[in-house]
């Protein structure tokens, strides 16, 4: 499987989509995941805050702004009382009671507020990184001067079943920021490492299943071959009998048309088997020779000379167009190239009609030779345009059966011009003509 290009780029594109739908699920259940594990722990804070202020709440709005009580507040819960908010912020003050047993030892603060929303009394950590919002929400996310965030609440005091005060109360958030951070940095690095190894098994997987298709291929290739092998010799056979039987008939005008036929299908079977044995050789890589640096300029003289007799039958004006001052070598077997160039001059001869013309440029391209076949012929439809390379696809049966195509021919040539690091690109419109491009890199 590793020497065929075709199944190894199928295996390729198959586990580049495991690892995308793969890589797909995880990022959605790593996302997920943080979702789930972020909310639990906002709501596991939201709901320890919302206990404490409940209790200071309850033990503080009783003795809200009556004479005496707020003393023993103070005293009770290390709040200080503020006749000015400058002289409202203690240097370090641990609150105490039911918040230190409910809390420690993340960092909590306590602030009562007045009806218009100025600062009363204070107790926790240190107050000059926090403004006073003018809007009091019952949650909120504050950060001080340093970055550290803290969620607070508030919560309205009341006085003869009127708001006459508000308490807030906020932790540091900043535990939770880290785990949150540690669990990102968790997921974005386990993401790639876990990319790795399900881009290795998606290779591995799509090799095992391509196993099974893999070895029906072989066995139809190997089965075309020995097919192949197997009719040559029944072939040559009957194509030296026929020639023995035209050269000793003694009746001419009756046996003559009868033994042309069958020379005539005896040679185009001998063609098609030929063609078959070629693309197996080319699919299985068991060409003989040594590549060899190949002249395109003067390849394409030669073709041009070679088939201009069939030009000349089909009445078509067939000529060549080197654009390039230099000489320019490919490396590759030189038959095979020639079959390449002369399947697509032939086809474009064949598709053009009486008074057209077919062109065979020569270009350069960078580090590539282009190769463009020309013609004004009918041109291809785009629907058959993917499929005019497959094995014995052909546009126009009842056309190719008169002209004695098989449907190898661009079968052949593409396959060859593959063998050779190439292809074949085409372009064409239906009435106006199709241009056959070969790419082929330049030997160095």
């Amino acid at each position: 499987m590793e020497r065929n290009p075709i199944f190894q780029q199928t295996r390729l594109r198959l586990a580049a989509w495991y690892t995308l739908v793969m890589g797909g699920i995880l990022g959605l259940s790593s996302l997920g995941v943080y979702s789930v594990v972020a909310h639990a722990y906002r709501e596991t804070i939201d709901q320890g805050l919302q206990s404490v202020a409940n209790a200071l709440h309850k033990s503080i709005e009783p003795a809200w702004q009556q004479p005496g009580q707020l003393q023993r507040l103070n005293k009770e819960f290390s709040l200080e009382l503020c006749v000015a908010q400058t002289n409202c912020l203690p240097k370090t003050t641990a609150i105490k009671k039911s918040i230190t047993e409910a809390a420690n030892p993340v960092n909590y603060y306590i602030r009562l507020l007045d009806r218009s929303g100025k600062l009363f009394a204070s107790g926790g950590i240190e107050f000059d990184k926090f403004p006073i919002t003018s809007e009091l929400h019952y949650w909120q996310i504050l950060t001080d001067s340093s970055g550290a965030r803290y969620r607070e609440i508030t919560l309205p005091l009341y006085t003869q079943k009127q708001v006459s005060g508000y308490l807030q109360v906020a932790r540091s958030i900043t535990d939770l920021d880290q785990h949150l951070a540690y669990l990102r940095l968790a997921l974005v690095l386990g993401l790639p490492i876990s990319m790795i190894f399900v881009g290795l098994s998606s290779w591995w997987l799509a090799g095992r299943a391509m196993q099974p298709v893999y070895f029906s291929y072989q066995q139809m290739q190997q089965f075309t071959a020995d097919a192949a092998h197997e009719f040559r010799t029944p072939l040559a056979a009957m194509y030296s009998t026929i020639e023995a039987a035209i050269k000793l008939q003694q009746e001419p005008k009756s046996n003559g048309g009868i033994l042309d036929v069958l020379k005539r299908q005896n040679r185009r079977l001998s063609q098609l088997v030929g063609d078959l044995l070629l693309l197996t050789r080319i699919d299985q890589k068991q060409l003989t020779g040594e590549y060899q640096s190949c002249c395109l300029n003067d390849l394409i003289s030669d073709l041009i000379e070679e088939l201009a007799f069939l030009a000349v039958e089909s009445k078509v004006n067939l000529s060549k167009q080197v654009q390039v001052l230099e000489k320019l070598y490919v490396m590759g077997y030189e038959e095979q190239l020639y079959r390449l160039i002369s399947n697509l001059i032939a086809n474009a001869i064949q598709a053009t009609t009486s008074g057209g013309k077919v062109t065979v440029f020569l270009e350069r391209s960078e580090l590539y030779a282009m190769i463009k076949v020309e013609d004004t012929g009918i041109g291809i439809a785009v629907e058959h345009q993917q499929r005019i390379f497959d094995r014995f696809y052909r546009v126009d049966r009842d056309r190719s059966r008169t002209s004695g195509g098989s449907g190898l021919g661009l079968a052949i040539a593409i396959a060859i011009a593959r063998a050779h690091k190439g292809n074949i690109h085409v372009q064409s419109q239906p009435g106006l003509g199709s241009t056959f491009t070969v790419r082929l890199p330049l030997s160095s």
